[in-house]
Formats: structure tokens, sequence, C-alpha cells
């Protein structure tokens, strides 16, 4: 409860609070490389099968599409419901200025790109 001395002493919206917010969404981040290695690889991959066929592909999909998909779609489900739950419902719960939470998540791909450029992944 804020305002009633049970917050323990906390200043809202103190100088220190980006940082939180920038760390938070970076390692938010760390976790997205795996769900974005996985889109990378339907995207430059898995495009290129080709689709002769009339309903369908008649040709045979690479034995890794399945586990790509899965991890396309259970990693983006976790990233995005961290998201949810570190840019919005502990900031509203915490009474933190939630613009300041969701600009910061558009840190969230930096690691991504950075590994990318860096050669990493």
């Amino acid at each position: 409860m804020h305002g009633s001395g049970t917050d323990g002493g906390r200043t809202r919206g103190a100088a220190g609070s980006w940082w939180a917010a920038a760390t938070a969404n970076l390692l938010i981040g760390l976790a997205a490389i795996l769900p974005g290695v996985c889109v990378r690889w339907l995207l430059t991959r898995y495009a290129v099968i080709p689709c002769g066929g009339g309903f369908g592909c008649t040709d045979g999909t690479p034995d890794e599409a399945v586990g790509m998909m899965l991890g396309a779609v259970l990693g983006s489900a976790f990233v995005l419901g961290m998201i949810l739950v570190v840019d919005v419902l502990i900031p509203w719960q915490e009474g933190r200025p939630l613009n300041l939470w969701l600009g910061m998540s558009t840190l969230v791909p930096a690691p991504f790109a950075v590994a990318q450029v860096a050669g990493w992944i």
C-alpha cells in the first residue's frame, strides 16, 4: 500500500529506476535469443522449400522444422509473458511509472541484434 508507510520507504520514480527497467529488459532479451534464432531459421531455411504441388508441399520438410516451430511459438509466448509481468504487472502493482518500463521494453531485441552483428549466432 503506497502512502501508508508500508512500502518500506521506497521513493517513487527514483533516479536509478531506469537502470532497473533497462537491466530487466536486457535480461528478457537474453531469453529472447532462442525464439529469435528459431524464427530466423524458419524465415531463411524453411521458407525456401519448393512447393511444386497443387495443394500443400509434396516435398519433405527438414527434420528440424517441428522443433524450430515449437521453439519459436513456445519461446515467443514465454518472452511475451515475461514482458507482460515485468513491464506491466509488477510496475503497476508497485506504483512505478508504466511509461518508463514499457519504453525500456524496446531493449528486448538488443541482445539478439548484438549477437547477430557480432556473428555469435
